[in-house]
């Protein structure tokens, strides 16, 4: 739904409107349940970790990713998410102490080997992202892949920032606004988008990222902090990111790119390999 947005605006703009979108959703959700206006008892040094967490996966990582959704497709771009997990059990080893085992360490070799058979194998596209130039594919394939390290390093800050019995609810509100104001400091500097904004009022552009923000920033965000909290951040990274299977139909009914058979055994192999590190 983001790529359906992005392609019709800009990847900037429409993360720019998720941002406050989706954080505004959870600052409501914790006024229901909890009846207070905001979280007490958070640090300056839980907000640090969280602020910096939500600049780098959220305001930074995701606008690299819808760029590489319109450049590349949602199904080639989702690929390379599969390096999350990989990323952030190599990042979580040294900070959280998270340590990895022949098992960890295999299901990398397998991550990164699937994610090369979907790359470099014969797959042309279809659809609306049939035959693209190979300047455009590297660039949107490298965009998507700076959104996967991007969410690994955040994902690995997030945990740091809810020590304790920090409730996941909480720490996705000041996640999530703080990206925003990061996001608002970066748009200071950009004219360009802000002469956009008008875009927003066409439903083509609102009704898609209006249904992707409840799905993502609101509660997709909310349920990733919870089980970043609740197990090891490999573990959580590797659920996070079944995204290129599930990608797989919506891109071909919305996209008509339906991957090639090598193409889609790429998948299945990065995919299966994220779950060696969940088995580990």
């Amino acid at each position: 739904m983001f790529g359906l947005a992005s392609s019709r605006s800009s990847a900037i703009l429409v993360n720019a409107f998720r941002l406050p979108a989706g954080a505004t959703l959870l600052w409501l959700a914790w006024v229901v349940t909890t009846g207070t206006a905001w979280p007490d008892g958070i640090t300056w040094r839980q907000h640090m970790w969280l602020g910096l967490s939500g600049t780098l996966g959220l305001a930074i990582g995701d606008s690299f990713y819808y760029k590489g959704i319109m450049l590349a497709g949602p199904r080639r771009a989702s690929l390379m998410l599969a390096a999350t997990p990989v990323v952030a059990a190599l990042t979580a080893w040294p900070v959280l102490g998270e340590k990895l085992g022949t098992l960890a360490l295999a299901g990398i070799a397998v991550v990164i080997g699937g994610i090369l058979l979907a790359v470099l194998g014969r797959d042309a596209g279809t659809g609306d992202h049939r035959d693209l130039p190979r300047a455009v594919l590297i660039r949107g394939l490298g965009a998507a892949l700076v959104c996967a390290v991007c969410s690994a390093v955040g994902n690995v800050l997030a945990k740091l920032g809810m020590p304790g019995d920090t409730p996941p609810l909480a720490a996705a509100l000041v996640r999530g606004w703080w990206a925003t104001l990061a996001m608002g400091v970066f748009l200071l500097g950009r004219r360009d988008i802000v002469a956009q904004l008008p875009r927003l009022r066409d439903p083509r552009v609102l009704k898609p990222a209006g249904v992707a923000v409840v799905l993502g920033p609101f509660l997709g965000m909310w349920a990733a902090i919870a089980a970043l909290k609740l197990t090891e951040t490999g573990v959580a990274s590797t659920l996070m990111n079944t995204v290129p299977i599930t990608v797989l139909l919506p891109a071909w009914l919305i996209h008509r790119d339906r991957p090639s058979p090598t193409a889609l055994l790429g998948v299945a192999v990065a995919v299966g390999g994220g779950a060696l590190l969940f088995l580990r």
